[in-house]
């Protein structure tokens, strides 16, 4: 598998310099964008033909950061306190959709113009303006492949491809915007990031879309339909999280995996450390060293990759205590019981508050250790995300000291 991924990204970074340099079919780059208007009625149809739904107009997306939490925050990831989002749905007839799936996605009107809001282009993992996208500086076309009927596009760019917390957070949210269009049970086509990992297809399959209906842009990268629909982002420019992205995907899975999951996990216990062993990056060195301190507390070891999606829910919604090095493994705490104890260990070169942000609104008793950095302090979010944490164990028990001497005196005074 890994160099299967190896050999795929040297055919993307080939295929990437090809497309900028090789000029080949450039009547079909936009000439243009076309600015969906805020704030809209609730459906619209504009001059290019394009359907507006308006779904969560002028939304207001805040963290509850403590400024503690927000200084330390890596200085290339500074995240904002307050985003504000017009999510609306497209229809566009004889639309096409040009990506790389990776940091760019075009949505392209049947007269040639880019849409905005629902289209995307990413430059070092951050939104930049409809003028920017990739699209533009492209000079090689492949022919664009034809689909009968209506495709519903759920591209995300950033890391939906291979990452299960994007996935949960970029990409399938979206269907919950479709279906507040209504036009959810009108598709015939869902185009998804990829289908390459187990969670991808057993999610989709909770989520009531069928098999056959499922396409992956690792495999049309360039399509027109007869009819394209498209969403805002569900994070809007990639940062907060909104409420509404929560609720959904609790409502969505939760009841879904109550009754049918593959084993049962309760054996795992209410104390859970989240390991990182099968993961390439970002490891916890002295892990052996960790595992004791922690099974003094109770505490049981899981490889969440290892897991089914329903013993995810299972294992995170019963838990009491949770703690982690931050990374895709979290995503499962979407599922967990408001005042479930969370600590989130980080690298000094990598802290970031996607999870603190969830946690905040989930109602979850979310602490952190920031650990020093072995060697040089990442500069950016490539080398953060590449570097290994050796996690002070010192803090990690006087930590869990303190919220166990904490919920003793709670027991008492009730």
């Amino acid at each position: 598998m890994k160099s299967k991924i190896i050999l795929q990204k040297v055919a993307r970074r080939a295929n990437k310099f090809a497309k900028r340099f090789v000029p080949y079919r450039t009547y079909l780059r936009p000439n243009g964008v076309y600015t969906i208007p805020s704030l809209i009625a609730d459906t619209q149809t504009s001059d290019e033909g394009v359907i507006i739904h308006s779904i969560y107009p002028n939304h207001v997306t805040t963290l509850d950061i403590s400024e503690e939490l927000y200084q330390a925050c890596s200085e290339y990831w500074k995240p904002q306190r307050s985003v504000i989002t017009d999510y609306v749905v497209v229809e566009v007839p004889n639309g096409r959709l040009h990506t790389d799936n990776e940091c760019s996605i075009a949505v392209v009107t049947q007269k040639g113009k880019l849409v905005d809001n629902v289209s995307l282009s990413l430059i070092d993992g951050k939104v930049v303006s409809p003028q920017q996208n990739n699209i533009f500086r492209q000079s090689y076309f492949t022919e664009p492949v034809k689909f009968n009927g209506t495709v519903f596009t759920m591209l995300s760019g950033g890391a939906g491809i291979n990452n299960i917390g994007h996935w949960f957070l970029d990409v399938l949210p979206r269907l919950h915007l479709l279906q507040k269009s209504r036009l959810f049970e009108q598709v015939d086509y869902f185009l998804v990031p990829s289908t390459r990992y187990s969670y991808q297809i057993e999610t989709l399959e909770i989520l009531g879309i069928p098999k056959e209906k499922i396409i992956s842009g690792e495999n049309y990268t360039h399509l027109i339909a007869d009819r394209l629909i498209a969403s805002t982002a569900p994070r809007g420019n990639y940062t907060l999280v909104p409420e509404w992205l929560i609720t959904y995907m609790r409502q969505a899975f939760v009841p879904a995996t109550a009754v049918a999951h593959d084993h049962q996990v309760e054996s795992e216990g209410p104390f859970l450390f989240i390991s990182r062993k099968d993961s390439s990056i970002r490891n916890v060195l002295n892990e052996d060293e960790l595992q004791q301190v922690l099974q003094q507390y109770g505490f049981n070891t899981i490889v969440s990759s290892k897991l089914s999606i329903a013993d995810k829910i299972q294992l995170f919604s019963s838990a009491k205590f949770i703690l982690s090095p931050t990374g895709a493994g979290l995503i499962s705490m979407l599922f967990c019981q408001p005042g479930t104890k969370l600590v989130e260990i980080f690298n000094e070169g990598f802290v970031i508050e996607p999870f603190f942000d969830i946690a905040t609104k989930l109602k979850l008793d979310y602490n952190y250790i920031i650990c020093k950095s072995q060697g040089r302090v990442a500069k950016n979010a490539t080398q953060g995300q590449q570097d290994h944490l050796l996690v002070e164990t010192e803090k990690v028990e006087a930590l869990l000291e303190q919220l166990v001497n904490q919920d003793e005196r709670l027991t008492a005074s009730s």
